[in-house]
């Protein structure tokens, strides 16, 4: 959600509550997810490679939609990276924390 203002606290809590994960549009190439509220993408969540594993997964990536604001290291699991990426999106949008 881009704004022109900081939205409140409250405001900005309201949309979290109101917010789903889901699977992109484009799933089926990606397996990215989407973090969506009011029809608005929030956050992204991608699987993240790199890892030892026989798949060089290690776990999932996130970042906050339409911004080149990345989460710090990946989380274990989708709804972690989800519930990571909705608090960095509630700080950003808050303006508690600039890009």
């Amino acid at each position: 959600m881009v704004t022109t203002r900081p939205l409140s606290a409250r405001q900005a809590r309201a949309v979290v509550e109101a917010a789903r994960l889901v699977k992109a549009p484009h799933w089926p190439d990606t397996r990215a997810w989407h973090v969506v509220a009011d029809g608005e993408v929030l956050v992204i969540v991608e699987p993240s490679y790199g890892g030892t594993s026989a798949t060089g997964r290690n776990g999932w990536r996130w970042w906050i939609a339409g911004t080149a604001i990345p989460g710090r290291r990946p989380e274990p699991t989708r709804e972690q990276a989800a519930v990571a990426g909705l608090a960095a999106w509630e700080r950003w949008v808050t303006n508690k924390e600039k890009p």
